[in-house]
């Protein structure tokens, strides 16, 4: 509950006043005001609680007497208030990075999904497609899919001017062609014989031979081409960044736990390509440096590269 509290500080000035201006609290015959709503809606999302659980603890805690299907409800109407309190969050205040005056024109998009189970005795899952502005903080999108959907760009809303960052699932020609068909630019990860790379004459390029020359303090780049649904050539830039002796461990580490687990059955050539970090990108970003921009908790973008 401290920790609640404590989030609950950094709460744009406000907010509380916003949650009558959207409707999010029209009478108060059970939750009374904002702060009491934004406490149980912070625990609902945090805690894993269930819709009863927090009926309950509405009522231990002195704030209401409220049911679960009342609280659902409740909740349902909190979009409009949520939305608004995103933007006004004091980004500097959370943050110790600033956008690069060289992206001012971008937004820079990360995208992932995440497994979602519902709560109650059906225990569904569902999976869930996010993408999130890295500088704002805030959601651009998202959409909720079963199990089976794919992580794909197609889930998402493409703008022109969105830089969107993805892992190696989205390093594919149907999430290129998406990016690109809606205006957008990306930097992806991608692995090994994800799809076919050529040069300018059409013959196909060796992924693994331009990896051989990637070096730890430097990163090598180099322009490829893909065909396109039109079997039209596309061009690409290839970056490569040797990781550090300590990152190869962990890689090594984790492969072969997945390997004794029977997770995976990893290749040769997917073995020699594990200490590298590789990126491609559209051919219009022109490669200057790799700022020290990381994100380390469930997105696995690797760094931004800067715009020249």
């Amino acid at each position: 509950m401290t920790n609640i509290e404590k989030l609950m500080e950094f709460l744009p000035e406000g907010y509380e006043g916003k949650c009558k201006e959207t409707k999010t609290i029209q009478r108060s015959r059970e939750i009374k005001n904002a702060k009491d709503l934004m406490k149980l809606c912070l625990i609902y999302l945090s805690q894993n609680c269930s819709l009863i659980e927090i009926s309950e603890l509405a009522k231990a805690l002195g704030i209401a007497e409220i049911s679960d299907v009342a609280f659902m409800k409740k909740f349902a109407k909190c979009g409009e208030w949520f939305k608004w309190i995103l933007k006004h969050l004091e980004v500097e205040e959370i943050t110790s990075y600033e956008k690069p005056v060289t992206l001012e024109e971008y937004q820079v998009v990360a995208v992932d999904a995440s497994s979602v189970v519902e709560k109650g005795a059906t225990k569904r899952r569902f999976k869930l497609h996010y993408g999130i502005d890295l500088f704002a903080l805030s959601s651009t999108s998202h959409q909720i899919t079963t199990e089976q959907t794919g992580e794909s760009l197609r889930n998402f809303n493409i703008q022109p001017k969105d830089l969107v960052l993805g892992d190696r699932a989205y390093g594919t020609k149907t999430s290129i062609e998406c990016c690109l068909g809606a205006g957008g630019d990306f930097i992806f990860r991608i692995k090994n014989k994800a799809f076919k790379l050529y040069d300018e004459n059409r013959n196909e390029v060796s992924l693994l031979s331009f990896l051989k020359k990637a070096d730890e303090t430097k990163a090598t780049e180099t322009t490829v081409y893909m065909i396109n649904a039109k079997k039209e050539l596309v061009p690409l830039r290839l970056c490569a960044l040797r990781k550090s002796a300590d990152e190869i461990k962990k890689a090594e580490k984790k492969l072969k736990r997945k390997e004794s687990k029977g997770q995976y059955r990893f290749s040769v050539d997917g073995q020699m390509s594990f200490p590298l970090m590789v990126q491609l990108y559209y051919n219009r970003l022109k490669l200057e440096k790799l700022t020290g921009l990381y994100m380390k908790d469930g997105l696995h973008i690797i760094g931004v590269f800067v715009i020249m």
